[in-house]
């Protein structure tokens, strides 16, 4: 199999940056429905993505690597060996920091209580939710990976 067959061009897409845009080997992430692995040569799909890891496979100096990152909710695209992933945030594992996380999650815990006792629509209770959720899912891999980057 030529390189340009175990690869496919891997976009991830904030609606701040560009975050990552290069060839990779393989892509598992977690869609409302399950958890996916994408290889060079996918059929076309599009999925909504749920908040948490993105493991991402990637050549290097002639070898693979493996890249974690965490993400929120968004959508995957996969289609002519293209694959783009629309979400709201992304972070490389390295970049997590505990403290600040855990400060989001306890103030996205904060508003989706008082929205509970002050009647939030339907709407606004949804989007609080999916924020708690966020943090909640970006707390669970920072958790995974710090304890395999201490030992």
């Amino acid at each position: 199999m030529s390189r340009e067959n175990s690869t496919f061009l891997l976009q991830m897409i904030t609606p701040e940056q560009i975050i990552y845009g290069q060839p990779v080997s393989k892509l598992i992430i977690n869609t409302l429905e399950g958890e996916i692995t994408v290889l060079p040569c996918h059929a076309p799909l599009v999925a909504a993505i749920k908040p948490g890891e993105a493991k991402v496979t990637e050549f290097g100096e002639g070898k693979e690597k493996e890249k974690i990152m965490a993400v929120s909710e968004g959508v995957i695209e996969v289609r002519d060996n293209i694959v783009k992933l629309l979400v709201q945030k992304a972070e490389r594992v390295e970049e997590l920091e505990q403290e600040k996380i855990e400060r989001a999650r306890k103030a996205a815990e904060e508003l989706v209580e008082k929205a509970k006792k002050a009647g939030a629509d339907k709407r606004e209770f949804t989007v609080l939710e999916t924020s708690l959720q966020r943090e909640i899912a970006r707390l669970r891999v920072y958790e995974k990976y710090s304890r395999k980057r201490v030992k």
